[in-house]
């Protein structure tokens, strides 16, 4: 297994450290015919099944996830493609698996007909990679679906209008960003994070004294908080 690990590791820093996914998929095409154990395997394809999405390439990352019977990261794919019908398929039989998956929710949001309620917890993992993804592949209209459920979600996770805001201003969406970063300042006004996000937001959007005072802000509440002295540090001076 250890030789497994060395072989997949340039690979994996191909993808995630030198932001190369086309050379990480030219070299993991060999290992995908290869000879592997059930582990190795597994973690061949989920890393390709990355690449591809990565690249865009929707429909073959869900012939790779189908390969070792990955009905929600299949139906993922398909999501990212807007196919409707296939993600219910797909998620189906996420859901029989796990009562309580956070495909349910996705779909109910995505498709606005939500009738479930997820946890705390998968409203962390989850909801900022989701716009993120739904961004980058165009899927808007589904985009637009999920946030009007951002209230909702609030109730449920106090960080959702941060997760939102953080994600929309990563994805250069500094209009509808705002908003959202605004009403997490209001639901968290102690939250050191959440002062750095509009420091952020107000430096890219050229309001420098506007980002010095949410910088200030952050490091009030949190004095060793280090990307907001670096931030703070790179701001250009008064006058």
């Amino acid at each position: 297994m250890a030789g497994f690990l060395a072989f997949l590791t340039p690979i994996r820093d191909l993808f995630y450290k030198e932001k190369n996914p086309e050379r990480a998929y030219q070299e993991i095409q060999p290992h995908l015919k290869a000879k592997l154990s059930t582990e190795e395997r597994r973690a061949v394809y989920e890393l390709t099944g990355l690449i591809l999405r990565d690249m865009r390439r929707y429909a073959d990352a869900v012939k790779i996830y189908q390969a070792i019977d990955d009905p929600y990261q299949a139906g993922y794919c398909e999501m990212l493609q807007g196919n409707v019908m296939a993600i219910r398929g797909h998620w189906g039989k996420a859901t029989q698996r796990r009562q309580n998956h956070w495909c349910l929710t996705l779909f109910g949001m995505i498709s606005r007909q939500l009738m479930s309620y997820p946890t705390t917890f998968q409203v962390r993992n989850h909801l900022e990679s989701d716009i993120t993804n739904l961004i980058r592949a165009g899927q808007f209209e589904y985009l637009e679906n999920l946030l009007t459920y951002c209230d909702f979600l609030v109730q449920i996770n106090p960080e959702t209008y941060k997760f939102a805001g953080r994600s929309l201003l990563h994805s250069g969406w500094l209009d509808r960003a705002g908003p959202f970063l605004l009403k997490g300042q209001k639901t968290l006004p102690n939250d050191p994070e959440i002062y750095f996000h509009l420091g952020q937001y107000s430096s890219q959007r050229g309001m420098i004294e506007d980002a010095r005072i949410m910088l200030h802000q952050c490091l009030l509440i949190s004095p060793t908080y280090n990307p907001a002295k670096e931030l703070l540090a790179d701001l250009p001076s008064a006058g």
